[in-house]
């Protein structure tokens, strides 16, 4: 049983050429989200609602507060190039209510 996955996403992070940012499994779920809703799926856009069911949500409420400002995004590839930049802290869910 693996028990700890630091050690995975430290490994990943030093191949990638990362060094002194703090990226959290929480970074990376945002990273995802956000990516996920500016790419197609099947030539289709992928839906909240897809998204909502991949990160095990109940429902669009959550999704749509954080990531509606994607939802007019006008480009959308099968693909998304990933560029360096600044990695931002975001807030905890339990720190919004």
């Amino acid at each position: 049983m693996i028990r700890d996955l630091r050690g995975g996403r430290d490994a990943a992070l030093k191949k990638a050429g990362i060094k002194g940012k703090r990226i959290t499994w929480h970074t990376l779920r945002h990273t995802y989200a956000a990516t996920r809703l500016q790419t197609l799926d099947h030539g289709a856009p992928v839906s909240p609602f897809t998204l909502m069911r991949e990160l095990g949500h109940r429902n669009l409420n959550l999704i749509e507060d954080t990531y509606g400002h994607l939802q007019g995004t006008r480009h959308r590839a099968p693909v998304v190039e990933y560029r360096e930049t600044e990695v931002l802290d975001f807030p905890s869910v339990a720190s919004r209510a």
